[in-house]
């Protein structure tokens, strides 16, 4: 008898133990998976962060300006040479070229001049993780910029500001030999309507990277599949 209540009072501990541990996965899962979500926000932004300041060690490097475009409310985005026009005459060895049989890379030739390797390049298409986005670029259009544009057959945006609506490319950001770039703000947004924002300051060329508020979920539209993005081509 005494044996049979033991047993019985072992199988309720057992049961007991359970439902406080189904408990606390419950309690824990969706704060697991809210900092899952909230880490690949972060990631890509600093992944982008990363990747924009590379462009601007290879335009310092190639003497070759380097353009950003990216898909709005959509995850693809280029990084890549600014063909326009006159890379043959301003860029040094490394720069990206454009002849008949397409993209090319220039290279350091024999007795110091720079020529045309056989290699032939395509773009460069990239995504962001997960459910990341680009929830929205504004590109602050200087003299310079405007010229750039206006160089590559671009029209400069009106009043300065670029914008892009919903699925289309945002404007040009430029990065220049110099170390300077198109000043700029570029925000990203997960499905949860978590927000972070990388800054550019044109004078200097680098970047900061600060989180925003949060939206409503229901503000952030699905993502968008938009057009290809390639470089400045």
């Amino acid at each position: 008898m005494t044996s049979s209540r033991r047993n019985a009072f072992t199988l309720f501990e057992v049961i007991l133990v359970l439902i406080i541990l189904v408990v606390i996965a419950a309690i824990a899962f969706p704060t697991l998976d809210s900092m899952i979500y909230s880490r690949r926000l972060l990631q890509s932004s600093e992944r982008l962060q990363n990747e924009l300041l590379e462009a601007r060690v290879e335009a310092m490097r190639t003497g070759q300006v380097q353009v950003f475009r990216a898909t709005i409310n959509g995850n693809t985005y280029s990084i890549g040479p600014w063909l326009s026009g006159n890379e043959d005459s301003d860029a040094s060895a490394g720069a990206t070229v454009m002849n008949a049989g397409g993209l090319v890379k220039t290279d350091r030739m024999a007795g110091g001049t720079v020529g045309m390797s056989s290699g032939q390049l395509g773009g460069d298409e990239k995504q962001l993780a997960g459910d990341v986005q680009f929830f929205g670029i504004e590109t602050l259009v200087d003299a310079r910029n405007a010229l750039e544009l206006q160089k590559n057959g671009d029209a400069p945006p009106i009043g300065g500001v670029g914008t892009a609506v919903q699925g289309g490319i945002s404007s040009p950001l430029l990065i220049y030999p110099d170390g300077s770039s198109t000043t700029a703000q570029i925000i990203l947004a997960d499905s949860r309507g978590r927000r972070m924002a990388l800054q550019l300051r044109g004078v200097t060329g680098k970047s900061t990277s600060i989180r925003l508020s949060a939206v409503d979920a229901s503000s952030i539209p699905s993502v968008a599949p938009g057009p290809a993005v390639q470089g400045g081509f």
